[in-house]
């Protein structure tokens, strides 16, 4: 198949790939989230457009992979897609290895994502390391941890002064302590998690 995989650097293409963004995750919360929105990719493509990936098939999109930097000197990969009628034969995996190789020039240390279950022994085979990240508007961080007695705290966190998160380091998806955390403490919202360290070129 004679796909073609493109850096985002005009915003011709960023529309074209955000229309498909959108179309592939209608519904979902992740759509109306605002580090998801145009305007901050339109941003980020300004700096480094060549972080976010798209896949085109006789001028349409097919598949999208886009990176972000944080301040920590680590990227969060996210949206990735592939439609539906091209997956299962490399899109995605050529996609993220390639962000991976570009991501060292940046000098950066490590590339982290959030999986829906489908996915995620696809990045487990990429040698992604997993892990469970539980947030909540409305429950404290410490009873976030009164649940845990199995797994290492890798993390917790208020993000944007509002969310507790905790991270549980895990080698394997639980999903019993993932439903139980969800019924313990409703409005609490669980994910896995995948971090890959990458080298650093000099």
């Amino acid at each position: 198949m004679n796909y073609l995989i493109k850096d985002i650097l005009s915003k011709q293409q960023l529309e074209k790939a955000f229309a498909f963004f959108k179309m592939i995750f209608i519904g979902m919360p992740v759509v109306d989230n605002p580090e998801y929105s145009f305007e901050k990719w339109e941003e980020r493509m300004k700096n480094h457009g060549d972080l976010m990936l798209y896949a085109s098939l006789d001028s349409e999109v097919i598949g999208i992979v886009f990176g972000r930097i944080n301040n920590n000197h680590s990227i969060t990969i996210g949206p990735v897609a592939v439609h539906e009628n091209y997956s299962r034969i490399g899109i995605a995996k050529e996609m993220i290895l390639l962000l991976e190789e570009r991501a060292k020039h940046y000098g950066i240390h490590s590339i982290s994502l959030g999986a829906v279950e489908s996915a995620e022994r696809f990045y487990s085979k990429l040698g992604y390391k997993g892990s469970l990240l539980i947030q909540s508007q409305i429950h404290s961080i410490e009873q976030l941890l009164s649940l845990n007695n199995k797994y290492k705290v890798e993390f917790t966190n208020i993000y944007d002064g509002k969310v507790s998160q905790v991270c549980l380091e895990l080698t394997e998806p639980d999903r019993d302590l993932q439903k139980e955390y969800e019924a313990v403490f409703p409005g609490c919202y669980t994910q896995m998690m995948y971090c890959k360290n990458i080298g650093i070129t000099s």
